[in-house]
């Protein structure tokens, strides 16, 4: 479905310049990105892990998996503080 269609039949168009109605849905999506992906981009780095593993974030199924994973796998950074 069109955004601009959904916009119309919700009547909201107006509160947002039409210049905007293209614009949003890209920055909304950027948004989300950045609200999800650096914290956990953050906590795998202090997991030992690369921050490639974020992708598997936005992966629906794979996320799943990718908890699980490191739920269970052994954490490097854990490993040279207890001097195992």
């Amino acid at each position: 479905m069109d955004f601009l269609a959904v916009c119309a039949d919700l009547g909201v168009c107006d509160l947002v310049p039409s210049a905007w109605h293209r614009v949003m849905p890209p920055l909304m999506f950027l948004l989300f990105v950045l609200i999800v992906g650096v914290p956990i981009a953050r906590i795998l780095r202090r997991a030992g892990r690369s921050r490639w593993w974020v992708i598997l974030a936005f992966v629906p199924l794979l996320n799943l998996l990718g908890l699980w994973l490191f739920a269970f796998l052994r954490w490097p950074t854990l490993d040279k503080s207890s001097g195992h």
